[in-house]
């Protein structure tokens, strides 16, 4: 009776043992690449320092989108000028609408505006529209 006890017992801990090791190494499935859709801005849209520039538009991934973020550079020395991230819940679906009070302008600057989505396995895709801000 005692060698089938410490045989079980054996067995037992061999089983947690293997379970325990186990690794998911399977990698991510290959990228369905998400499309992004602007609304607004419209390229080659003129944004007066002091008023505010809307970024607008949607979003789809069906591998689930986890972020979102908005990138305003000076397309000339490539400097952040406003930036803004949101975080999603993986949802497939997203209606962007972002907010910037153009600011520090003082000449006629051109500027990209970039909507960067990041999926659920950490691929990304980008979109960019052309501006110009200006005093």
């Amino acid at each position: 009776m005692r060698l089938l006890q410490y045989i079980l017992l054996l067995t037992g801990f061999s089983i947690l043992n293997t379970r325990c090791g186990d690794k998911n190494d399977t990698p991510p499935p290959a990228d369905t690449a998400a499309v992004i859709q602007f609304t607004s801005p419209s390229a080659g849209a003129i944004f007066l320092n002091g008023t505010t520039m809307q970024v607008k538009g949607n979003i789809i991934d069906n591998d689930g989108i986890s972020a979102v973020k908005l990138e305003v550079r000076n397309t000339a020395s490539n400097s952040i000028m406003y930036q803004q991230n949101v975080s999603t819940s993986g949802v497939t679906y997203f209606d962007f609408n972002f907010n910037w009070t153009v600011s520090g302008i003082s000449s006629a600057t051109n500027a990209t505006v970039r909507v960067i989505c990041t999926d659920r396995y950490s691929y990304q895709v980008s979109k960019d529209v052309n501006v110009v801000l200006t005093d």
